[in-house]
């Protein structure tokens, strides 16, 4: 019988395998669905997806946001996942179904809401007899991460990691979830999309790029938001999308992609049974659009951004046309990450604040983007104008065109784009990236996996003849200037009950699902052999890791002091990003060095630590060592660059009390640090324009005189290294010990207190948890992480399933214990809500009532410890980061890998423990809320229920200090 099932199975693919490049394979079922293998047996996981080919490019005119909506309530099971009496659910779900296209029909508003209200008891009666959330715990349980999904213009894409010896129970699940989906809670759902796009309203960069879609695709549906028209969204149809579902989710338009530890062989049957079982259909014939004909220049101005800037819309071409890389290139001399780019050397001059280029590729049409941010001069305190900043991306661009640069500055571009495809290639999720790229767009796979030979096929020619034949003078000039988005455009949630789904039940699927076999379970653990660790100096230590996948290599210079101890250090290092070296190099100059060696370098800075990050191929490691020691012994730091960055700093700082999302920051700091935050401690407007080059020079030869972590991953034989290293770095005699990482005091609450920020622009409010625990225990770890999956385990855990999935109060809603990761040092519970302001009251009702009060739902504890005994085996960190977490793990305490420890606790856990962890940590603690929103919503009565109000302003969150502005 088996012999014959097996016959079957293989029947029913397509025999069009093919290999493309070590350990992949791809092949079509028989119903014409497409499947992507890579293997890779060095990973201690794997990353699966299904992808579709549509999205809100093919959402119906009169319903703008169905491809976005799908993508959400996919998640809530089918007629067996999540059912637990179909037959009786079956008909309230028609009926729900029914009374959305009368409400959707329905002119008066008085009575659309009653049927709301209808459909809101629907929902709940449905809910009585169904479980939606039972999709992502059946995923937990079987220690899947990262759950999540995406819509974009052109496709849609369901993903997540899960443990190798899960793959059968994946393979299962994830086809099934394709069979008779059933949109439970779907007025739930648009409740949570309301939330999704009002906070997208509330962020001006967010809106800037919707008008700009709206002008550079004008005629064609790319010019539509994902989320769909404001009006849309307010008079949904469920049938309107079953039937987008039933359109487009057709086998012939998805594909199965698999990356990492994984035997093709060994699952070809099992993929063929599980999805084969999609029924074959034909997919609806897609809309042709004209490409939009740009004319001259238009201009148009927008007022809704918190600094002015300028971005120039070209035509471009599709994803897969022969002109994409040319014109990749042609962007990328404009702008790139190793700053080598004519726009990168304005912005090194002064020139400009930022600019930025980049070809726009989708399925249908393409666009490119230059932009730049006008230069702001702090003694005028104003911006440049956007006229001027026009002109000098024209100018830029007329370089281009003319072949008015260096046949070197092209190599080492291409050369740049070739590195960091190696990098990207050592990720599971880049590969399965590549993969979606070439079905989604029906790209040959080949031209897609050999993308570093087509870069380096394109010629100087080809450059010049892109830049002449698509940057010409037919182009949309979008002027931003500063100003505020239009508040008119808010969706206001209506005020439903919430669904209460029955407790401690399953469906058959569910206890099925949960007895499936699994392959064989493999203990493996973090191999610290693999990093060689040796010291250089007194203090600084060597770390070491062979990383045999490219001849990449990277270097961070880890130096053990930070802003802490010299708070000028962050200037500093920003400055060293564009320094030359004294005696030698110009800054532009010393970027082009390093260019020549096809190296970057990022210097950045934290309260506890200097950073240098060097990256580059093992070929030229010693030169690249060499380059950079001269540049940080003898740093030629540039005066037009100090005066650029503090013209960012101040004109950020003028704007910063209009920016919802920085005040939200600070505020969320200030809770839990005081006058230790971040932004009460930094530099006063007096202290920065007075800094001068000398004194900043000092800070990094100072900070560089510190003991160092040096982490090191690439090929070559460690003593190779080790010698580099040792004779190339600037490392001093007599270097002085470190006492980082700083663990800044944070906040003891003697009462709870609610710090109320008002603010009327906020169309969201944003709400802060902090509750101080005790000192760092590693006994303590695996309580804790249970305890945090426990509360806040993805759609699981108490925070989103009470808040968003029952209540609909926020897109976004979470918490969590923390350890801060040394021994001794305080711990503390932190936590966000993101809604509407008229829901902000009863979300933090219901949020503290989960502090206060947690509920206990026993059942969870065998998924919650499946999830952490299978996390402990497969989170294993890459090898470029292999040392980084050893170290850290050193810090600790830690010996060996902890999941050695951990997963007999693991293994001994009960629910008892979770609850003990949580009366011990959280129950009757002091709490401090901060809540900013608008106070027209938000009443300070309403708060005083959750403790002691203090009604702060924007300048208690920040160093008013010789303020000059």
């Amino acid at each position: 019988m088996k012999h014959f099932v097996h016959i079957f199975l293989l029947l029913s693919m397509c025999f069009c395998f093919q290999v493309q490049a070590q350990g992949l394979k791809t092949f079509k079922l028989k119903n014409g669905m497409s499947v992507f293998i890579w293997e890779d047996s060095g990973k201690s996981d794997v990353f699966g997806e299904v992808v579709v080919r549509t999205g809100a490019v093919n959402d119906p005119e009169q319903y703008t946001g169905l491809a976005h909506y799908l993508e959400h309530v996919m998640f809530k099971g089918t007629q067996k996942i999540g059912a637990l009496d179909w037959e009786k659910e079956a008909p309230i779900y028609e009926q729900i179904i029914a009374k959305y296209d009368e409400m959707a029909g329905e002119n008066d508003p008085v009575r659309k809401e009653v049927i709301g209200k209808e459909i809101n008891n629907l929902t709940i009666e449905a809910g009585k007899i169904s479980l939606s959330n039972e999709f992502s715990e059946l995923i937990e349980g079987m220690g899947g991460t990262g759950l999540n999904a995406g819509t974009s213009l052109d496709y849609t894409v369901f993903y997540n990691t899960f443990p190798p010896y899960q793959i059968n129970k994946w393979l299962e699940i994830s086809s099934e979830r394709f069979v008779n989906p059933v949109f439970r809670t779907f007025q739930n759902e648009l409740e949570t999309v309301y939330e999704e796009y009002n906070r997208n309203k509330d962020n001006p960069n967010s809106q800037t790029g919707e008008f700009m879609m709206q002008q550079a695709f004008a005629g064609h549906p790319y010019s539509r938001s994902i989320l769909g028209l404001g009006e849309h969204l307010k008079n949904p149809r469920l049938s309107q999308l079953i039937k987008f579902y039933n359109d487009w989710y057709t086998p012939e338009n998805m594909a199965l992609i698999l990356v990492g530890n994984v035997d093709t062989k060994k699952i070809m049957g099992r993929i063929a049974a599980a999805f084969g079982k999609l029924h074959s259909k034909a997919t609806p014939e897609r809309k042709v659009y004209p490409d939009l004909d740009i004319k001259g220049r238009v201009q148009y101005n927008t007022k809704f951004s918190r600094y002015p800037s300028v971005m120039l819309v070209y035509k471009g071409v599709k994803n897969g046309h022969q002109d994409e890389t040319a014109l990749e290139i042609c962007m990328q001399l404009l702008s790139n990450g190793s700053q080598t780019g004519l726009l990168n050397k304005l912005t090194i001059d002064g020139e400009l604040l930022g600019g930025d280029a980049s070809p726009v590729t989708f399925r249908e049409q393409g666009r490119n983007i230059i932009t730049g941010v006008p230069s702001y001069d702090n003694n005028q305190r104003r911006f440049e104008s956007n006229k001027s900043v026009e002109k000098k991306l024209l100018k830029a661009i007329r370089q281009i065109a003319q072949g008015d640069f260096e046949p070197w500055v092209v190599e080492t571009v291409k050369s740049g784009m070739c590195r960091d495809f190696d990098l990207r290639m050592e990720s599971n999720n880049f590969k399965a990236h590549l993969l979606e790229d070439a079905f989604v767009n029906e790209r040959d796979i080949n031209q897609v996996l050999n993308y570093k030979d087509v870069v380096m096929g394109i010629s100087v020619d080809d450059i010049k003849r892109v830049a002449r034949e698509y940057l010409t003078g037919n182009y949309l000039a979008i002027y931003n200037e500063k100003g505020k988005p239009d508040k008119s455009q808010k969706i206001k949630k209506p005020d439903y009950m919430p669904i209460e789904p029955p407790v401690g039940q399953s469906s058959l699927y569910a206890r099925q699902f949960k007895n499936m076999a699994i392959n064989k379970v493999e203990e493996k653990f973090v191999d610290w052999s693999r990093v060689q660790e040796r010291k250089l100096n007194d203090y600084s230590h060597v770390y070491y890791t062979r990383n045999e996948e490219n001849e990449v290599f990277t270097l961070l210079l880890k130096y053990g002091v930070g802003s802490e101890i010299f708070p000028r250090l962050e200037y500093a290092a920003s400055l060293m990003n564009n320094a030359g070296i004294m005696g030698s190099f110009e800054p532009h100059e010393q970027k082009e060095e390093l260019s020549k060696l096809n190296a970057t370098c990022v210097v950045d800075a934290d309260d506890s630590y200097l950073y240098v990050t060097l990256r580059g191929y093992e070929n030229a490691l010693q030169q690249a060592c060499q380059l950079l020691t001269r540049q940080l012994l003898m740093p030629k730091l540039d005066e037009r660059q100090l005066k650029s960055l503090e013209g960012n700093v101040i004109s950020g700082r003028i704007t910063r009390k209009e920016n919802v999302n920085l005040l939200a920051d600070a505020l969320r700091q200030y809770i839990m640090y005081g006058d230790k935050s971040d932004y009460k401690s930094e530099l006063t407007d007096k202290e920065l324009t007075e800094l001068n080059l000398s004194e900043l020079t000092g800070d990094i030869n100072r900070a560089t005189a510190y003991a160092s972590e040096i982490h090191y991953s690439g090929t070559l034989p460690f003593e190779t290294v080790y010698q580099v290293l040792s004779t190339s770095l600037p490392l001093v005699a007599g270097e002085k010990q470190s006492s980082s990482p700083v663990m800044k005091d944070m906040i003891s609450p003697m009462e709870n207190t609610v710090y109320f920020l008002p603010n009327s622009d906020a169309r969201q409010s944003q709400i802060y948890f902090y509750i101080p625990m005790g000192d760092y225990n590693r006994e303590e770890n695996v309580r804790r992480e249970a305890f945090n999956q426990y509360i806040s385990g993805g759609f699981s855990g108490l925070i989103m399933n009470e808040i968003r999935e029952k209540n609909s109060m926020a897109y976004t809603a979470y918490g969590f214990a923390s350890s801060r990761g040394l021994p001794g040092a305080q711990t503390y519970f932190s936590g966000y809500i993101g809604t509407q302001n008229d829901k902000a009251v009863d979300a933090i009702d219901l949020y503290m009532k989960l502090l206060t009060d947690m509920p206990e739902r026993p059942g969870r504890i065998d998924n919650i410890k499946s999830y952490l005994r299978q996390s402990a085996l497969t989170d294993h960190p890459d090898s470029r980061n292999l040392s980084l977490r050893i170290a850290e793990w050193k810090r600790r305490g830690y010996t060996d890998d902890p999941a050695k420890e951990e997963l007999p606790l693991i293994d001994s856990l009960t629910f008892p423990d979770i609850v003990d962890y949580y009366q011990k940590n959280i129950k009757g603690k002091p709490i401090i809320i901060g809540v900013l929103g608008n106070p027209k919503d938000i009443s300070i009565d309403a708060l005083k229920k959750f403790g002691k109000v203090i009604r702060l302003n924007e300048k208690k969150l920040f160093n008013e200090k010789d303020t000059m502005f």
